[in-house]
């Protein structure tokens, strides 16, 4: 059940850091389809622009979970998400001058303000 401060807290969390966080995008490359003859058709990507932070993960907490060394943790403000979506497994984040696409959604607060993802580091989409 959503909470009653989920939208507002959002909101205010998404305002207070406004500017004070790296600038993003996150590309999103939709199924394929087929046209008239059967033919597969090259997805269009959908593009979203975001603030958030690329972060590393504490030593510790990387060998208990098993994380890659290569992987990145990236804090997504939700609210910043333009337009509107969340994050999803497979998408591809541009952040820090680096493309990275989502291994997992760690987690996601209760008040839906932000997204933990973790990436492994790619080369730019064509």
């Amino acid at each position: 059940m959503a909470s009653l401060l989920e939208g507002p807290l959002a909101r205010t969390v998404a305002r207070a850091f406004r500017g004070k966080l790296s600038d993003g995008v996150l590309r999103r490359e939709s199924a394929t389809t087929t046209d008239a003859l059967g033919d597969p058709v090259s997805p269009t990507p959908a593009t979203f622009t975001f603030n958030g932070i690329r972060e590393s993960f504490d030593a510790t907490f990387r060998a208990q979970a098993g994380i890659p060394q290569t992987d990145v943790g990236v804090l997504v403000l939700l609210e910043s998400v333009t337009p509107r979506t969340a994050p999803e497994r497979g998408d591809q984040v541009y952040i820090k001058a680096q493309w990275h696409q989502v291994r997992e959604i760690l987690d996601q607060d209760p008040a839906s303000a932000t997204m933990r993802l973790q990436c492994f580091e790619i080369s730019a989409p064509a």
